[in-house]
């Protein structure tokens, strides 16, 4: 939430037409002298950026897939006249010296960031506040998170991110109505960061977290691009639900329900990028089973909750603000939205709902939600329409996530995601950005678990 001024969209890259695309070349259908066969779990951004890797490595790669599209939580929707946006991950956390980026230039796709400087607030009962006012709120808030970031030093792991917010007010000695604000805001920030609420992370996320620097931005045209780069020419299998991945000596083998009906595919060894949400509900039959640590980390960690709601309008009815705030909602209920107008050329408005105020409008249904969604509107814009058309996600109830992505619940730690990203037996590889240490959550976290994973598949066999 800083207030810095949002860079242009990047330049569309030249070229381009009605002619539809070349197929692509097929690729990794066969193994190169000294390289085996991986099957890889999962067509994600995880497991996508590992086949591509072993692909170009000489390795034969099967990919399967239990939805029938590959991107797995990267989701681009194209769906309102030429409109795409992003239902799954959106971000890119910092564009300097991310790998992510790197390859998100070397694809010449177009970017853009919010612009920070036309940020507004609104109080609860609608009323803008005055720029001095939200100004002073928003360096509360950067003062509250420096009194967090070195309380964190001392906590344990037992200490949730609730009791390191209640210390750092008392040690930034925020009182009454700077304190309350302070306080709102920072809920907001964490169930939106992590998916969960202050009290059930653990405090030590606070400084486990490596961010680059630069802004954070989004793709008018959809993150989707980059899983279909990954994927391009790749055995992908799509509708391939796995069920059991047993491995030996001889390899491994994993059993799925595919369109044609069950059935069983051999390997030398498998990648498996599922969600921690999905490993968590167990419905996948590891033999012999996980080892107990890894086990026991998938057990302790969180996977978080958080949903969005597009809005499309016929027109702009919010002025030229690009991010709006509004304190003191329903049970933190759309505090936060984000116009796309600019970025995504059209009168869209965008609300993320992390933790409890995600499970609070779980319990709506589709049309209560878009009803209650706007009767928040309509405290700040009383005039506002109805929406022409709305999108609203359903991650935690979608069988192949189960959620949005990992957190570190209170009594878990980086131990556990060392646990879960270890190998087993040079035949069960993991990957996932519930791998990561300091990237979790990010969609580059995924990028880097899943080409960690292939070198670590790749120095295996040497």
């Amino acid at each position: 939430m800083q207030e810095d001024v949002g860079a242009e969209i990047t330049e569309e890259p030249a070229g381009g037409g009605d002619a539809p695309a070349p197929a692509p070349e097929p690729r990794g259908r066969e193994a190169a002298p000294g390289r085996g066969h991986t099957i890889v779990i999962g067509a994600g951004l995880a497991g996508l950026a590992a086949a591509d890797r072993l692909a170009g490595a000489g390795e034969r790669v099967t990919v399967l897939e239990g939805r029938d599209r590959t991107g797995g939580r990267v989701h681009s929707v194209r769906e309102w006249d030429g409109t795409t946006f992003d239902a799954g991950a959106s971000w890119m956390r910092g564009e300097e010296n991310n790998p992510l980026a790197d390859l998100v230039r070397s694809l010449g796709l177009r970017t853009a960031v919010f612009n920070r400087s036309t940020e507004t607030a609104y109080d609860p009962k609608g009323r803008r506040l005055l720029f001095d006012r939200h100004r002073r709120n928003m360096e509360d808030v950067n003062l509250l998170q420096e009194h967090m970031y070195w309380a964190n030093i001392g906590a344990g792991p037992q200490d949730s991110m609730e009791q390191g917010i209640d210390q750092a007010l008392y040690d930034a000695n925020l009182v009454r109505a700077r304190a309350r604000d302070a306080k709102e805001i920072v809920y907001r920030m964490v169930e939106a960061d992590h998916g969960a609420d202050a009290e059930e992370v653990s405090f030590e996320a606070v400084g486990a977290v490596h961010e680059f620097s630069g802004d954070d931005v989004v793709f008018p045209d959809g993150m989707g691009q980059v899983t279909d780069h990954l994927a391009r020419g790749l055995d992908v299998r799509l509708e391939h639900v796995v069920l059991g991945v047993a491995h030996g000596g001889d390899g491994v083998s994993v059993r799925v329900d595919a369109p044609g009906g069950e059935e069983t595919l051999t390997a030398d060894r498998v990648v498996v990028t599922l969600p921690l949400g999905v490993l968590k509900a167990d419905g996948v039959d590891f033999h012999p089973e996980l080892p107990e640590d890894k086990r026991l980390a998938i057990e302790r960690l969180g996977s978080g909750r958080l949903e969005k709601l597009f809005l499309r309008f016929d027109e702009v009815f919010w002025g030229d603000a690009e991010v709006l705030v509004h304190l003191g909602t329903e049970q933190g209920a759309w505090f936060h939205w984000y116009a796309g107008q600019r970025v995504l050329g059209a009168p869209v408005l965008v609300s993320r709902n992390g933790g409890a105020p995600a499970r609070f409008l779980a319990a709506m249904s589709e049309g209560e939600v878009v009803e209650h969604a706007m009767a928040s509107l309509r405290t700040m814009f009383r005039k506002a329409p109805d929406p022409l058309d709305h999108h609203l996600t359903a991650w935690t109830d979608d069988p192949f996530a189960r959620g949005a992505f990992s957190y570190s619940a209170v009594g878990s730690g980086d131990g556990d995601r060392v646990a879960l990203r270890a190998s087993v037996d040079d035949r069960l590889f993991f990957a996932g950005e519930a791998t990561e240490i300091e990237h979790m959550a990010t969609v580059h976290g995924a990028l880097l678990s899943g080409l960690r994973a292939a070198d670590m598949v790749l120095e295996a066999q040497d």
